[in-house]
């Protein structure tokens, strides 16, 4: 009985660090930590569609995440979305390939 509670206490820590990529903001080598007021799939992300066309802005894969109206984070605040993103070239309107920060 103890075997089946370690395996499953195993399993769910394994689980819980393998859920969610996630860096911090010490980790974010491409450039400065960014706050966005949304991040989601460029795909579906709403107002992402119409910014990347009037940009013109063409995405290798549509599916690629994205945060709008981003700007840098400072200290580790940030009552949005903190992320790390990999093209921040568009002044913070658009920063293509996010990944979120744990802060």
């Amino acid at each position: 009985m103890m075997f089946f509670k370690s395996v499953v206490v195993s399993t769910f820590a394994i689980l819980a660090t393998t859920a969610a990529p996630t860096t911090s903001t010490s980790q974010c080598n491409t450039g400065a930590a960014q706050c966005c007021n949304s991040v989601g799939a460029a795909n579906s992300l709403p107002g992402a569609a119409a910014i990347i066309g009037l940009l013109g802005i063409i995405l290798q894969d549509p599916s690629v995440v994205v945060g709008l109206s981003c700007v840098n984070l400072v200290g580790s605040t940030c009552t949005q979305q903190p992320v790390c993103c990999t093209n921040n070239n568009f002044n913070g309107v658009i920063n293509i390939g996010c990944t979120p920060l744990s802060l």
